[in-house]
């Protein structure tokens, strides 16, 4: 493993039985880590679409794993209805929740992700880490000047 880190933090909820289920249901198979794979990181992907890319595996894997997702908070899902040849079906979508975003991220190759999107990612990042690190500072009575400090130290250092 080479020197450099990807410095990358999962938002997770508060609950450690909450935070395994989390894990596992990402991370405990091949198809469930393929599925995040396959997802738009802002817009719908279509069942239809997650089921075809991930052949050969079973149409019922792919949905019980799509279900595993969505129980654990991994993803949302819904239903739109749609107009195919002059008929109307309903067509069921997925999308990636907070939590289920940087799960996503965490599995995309960096190469693949652009400055201006890394510039977003990483600013969503700092947003919610400053309010989780507010929150435990007023919980806990801890001065927030001191985080601060810390930051702005390791910007200079980064200039150095």
């Amino acid at each position: 493993m080479g020197e450099e880190r990807w410095p990358f933090i999962i938002p997770l909820p508060t609950e450690t039985r909450d935070q395994y289920r989390v894990l596992t249901s990402a991370f405990s198979s091949d198809i469930a880590m393929k599925i995040l794979s396959t997802l738009r990181l802002e817009d719908r992907t279509y069942q239809r679409e997650i089921v075809s890319k991930l052949q050969p595996h079973s149409n019922k894997s792919v949905l019980k794993y799509l279900r595993m997702l969505v129980d654990a908070g991994i993803l949302e899902e819904g239903m739109e209805k749609v107009t195919v040849d002059g008929r109307a079906r309903w067509v069921k979508w997925y999308k990636p929740t907070f939590m289920g975003r940087w799960l996503i991220l965490l599995l995309t190759p960096r190469e693949r992700l652009s400055p201006e999107w890394i510039k977003s990612v990483v600013e969503d990042l700092l947003k919610f880490y400053a309010k989780s690190i507010a929150k435990l500072c007023s919980v806990y009575d801890i001065d927030p000047e001191y985080f601060r400090k810390v930051f702005e130290e390791a910007l200079t250092e980064r200039k150095s």
